[in-house]
């Protein structure tokens, strides 16, 4: 994990500086802030994953009249750098492929960020362009806006640049930008270059299906134990965590650890042991409050840079074991398995689409704001606190695979959620964590949900006549409960919402493909709807070849 940073069109000054310095946490080994071209500096904070404090693997890359900052790891560095003719200055990093790959290209950017096998959000320039490109899925953020003097500021994450621009946006994922250097003031103009497959085309047996998905999640956790920093797990006890933590534990030479979270009468912290001592890892517990967590709220929001209930309610014990693992052990790199829901439409909801097709629709739109939920709650959790997060399930291959199976295969009459996946592994796990229905990060704290305990204390903190007046303060979004409004205060007390409120997505799971459009929220005409929409002769060849002999009992 790493921050990035930039400014395109005047000379840097303290109060920009201060903006950077404000994402140090991302990258604490090493800060770096230089001008590549004229009134063009690129900023880098590094945290030393390959060879700490090596100097090949700092950054800005420079070759070929290219300089690059890059947050991300790119898996297939070493067959993109082969033949390369360009000398690189801290050429030794797997991100010096992004220069390796784009002179290959014949400088076509879309190209060059497709052949990236990895995650990745990138700032590069030359004489006269500057380039940007952010991973598929969006696993490493990038933001973007323009100051009053039309200057273009980019960063990792909207803390740093937000005081500093008019409005913010993100970079979507999937997507790259040429910026003229000759005109910096004109709009960023994103181009797709990949998007998550809408067809479910590949039409397997269920047997084929099960080897398929367990060989290449195996070789997607394999290709993300690049580094020499300890490894460790956030074990929460339920199957995608575990899973993942099973399958590395087979590659790592030294014993990765595993870090588990949770109330003092939580269930899942057994089951979490029980992993642990099935893999023969060493495993740590960290025993939270409720008044820990509710004292932490603050520090939460403005990390995730969300008021989002659900996001903040899960994010909660994430950022509280991530502080616990960076001050009390030497891991660096966590691996965690965030996506595998979304892959396989096995949250609660999901499961009760009123058809596999609806529920298909739904997994599309769940992938296409991933980056705004579960991969932002994960990529902020850990940064802060100079730690790197690690995400196999969503690995371009696998998406690529399981987002085109069947969806007759994820929603199976009588047969518990993601049984594609379980049935794949049996004998990776004890039976009673593999098959074990899936339980939320936050709700499987302690006996008591989580939910219940913010609840009531927001009731009590924000007064009923203060909240009788919510519509007033709050017009835009006006939240429904107390607790929606403690969060929507605290972060309108950090951050201006009318710069970047409109960043902030919320309720993913009351917006489902299958509600009527005026039941859905969150949709600004029919723009959400739109572009995820299955189109009526794919909708047909999918029911015509997902159903019959396809079918699992």
């Amino acid at each position: 994990m790493c921050g990035i940073w930039a400014i395109v069109g005047e000379q840097v000054t303290p109060a920009q500086q201060d903006a950077f310095m404000k994402i140090v946490g991302r990258g604490p080994d090493l800060t770096v802030l230089e001008e590549v071209q004229p009134n063009v500096h690129l900023g880098f904070h590094r945290l030393a994953i390959v060879m700490p404090g090596d100097t090949p693997s700092a950054q800005p890359i420079v070759g070929g009249g290219l300089s690059v900052v890059c947050n991300g790891e790119i898996y297939n560095h070493q067959s993109l750098k082969i033949d390369c003719s360009v000398t690189m200055k801290n050429g030794g990093s797997d991100c010096a492929a992004i220069i390796a790959s784009f002179v290959k290209h014949n400088e076509n950017l879309k190209e060059t960020c497709a052949s990236l096998d990895g995650v990745f959000a990138f700032i590069m320039a030359d004489a006269k362009n500057v380039y940007i490109g952010r991973d598929p899925i969006g696993v490493r953020p990038l933001f973007y806006g323009y100051n009053s003097k039309g200057s273009l500021l980019i960063g990792s994450e909207v803390k740093c640049i937000e005081e500093l621009c008019e409005r913010v946006e993100y970079f979507p994922p999937g997507c790259c930008a040429t910026i003229s250097l000759a005109a910096p003031t004109r709009p960023v103009q994103p181009q797709q270059y990949y998007s998550v497959p809408t067809i479910a085309d590949r039409f397997l047996s269920i047997e084929c299906t099960q080897t398929l998905v367990r060989d290449v999640l195996v070789k997607s956790v394999e290709k993300r134990l690049m580094g020499n920093r300890n490894f460790g797990f956030m074990l929460s006890g339920g199957l995608d965590s575990s899973l993942i933590a099973s399958i590395a534990t087979r590659f790592l030479k030294q014993k990765p650890i595993a870090f588990s979270v949770g109330f003092e009468d939580s269930p899942d912290l057994e089951n979490a042991k029980r992993v642990a001592d099935y893999l023969k890892i060493p495993h740590e517990i960290l025993v939270i409050t409720p008044q820990e967590c509710i004292d932490i709220i603050p520090e939460v929001v403005y990390a995730l840079e969300t008021f989002d209930p659900l996001i903040i309610r899960c994010g909660i014990a994430h950022y509280l074991l991530c502080q616990h693992i960076s001050k009390s052990s030497d891991v660096k790199v966590l691996l965690s398995g965030e996506g595998a829901d979304e892959l396989f439409g096995s949250y609660a909801y999901m499961q009760r689409a009123p058809n596999a097709l609806h529920l298909h629709s739904e997994i599309l739109r769940r992938m296409n704001h991933l980056h705004q939920y579960d991969v932002l709650r994960c990529d902020r959790s850990t940064s802060c606190h100079g730690l790197e997060i690690r995400v196999p399930f969503l690995d371009k291959l696998f998406i690529d695979l399981v987002s085109r199976l069947p969806p007759t295969y994820k929603l199976i009459p009588m047969k518990l959620e993601k049984h594609l996946l379980r049935s794949a592994f049996e004998g990776w796990l004890p039976d009673e964590v593999l098959w074990r229905s899936k339980e939320g990060f936050a709700e499987a704290l302690g006996k008591t949900d989580l939910g219940d305990i913010l609840m009531e204390h927001c009731n009590k903190l924000i007064p009923k006549d203060l909240y009788e007046q919510r519509a007033q303060r709050f017009p835009d979004r006006t939240p429904e409960t107390t607790e929606e409004y403690w969060y929507r205060q605290i972060f309108e007390e950090t951050f201006a919402y009318d710069k970047m409120g409109h960043l902030v997505h919320t309720k993913v799971y009351r917006t489902a493909a299958w509600h009527r459009p005026d039941e859905k929220e969150n949709v600004n005409s029919n723009a959400d709807t739109e572009k995820l929409e299955v189109k009526s002769d794919e909708l047909l060849r999918l029911r015509r070849r997902s159903t019959g002999s396809l079918g699992v009992a």
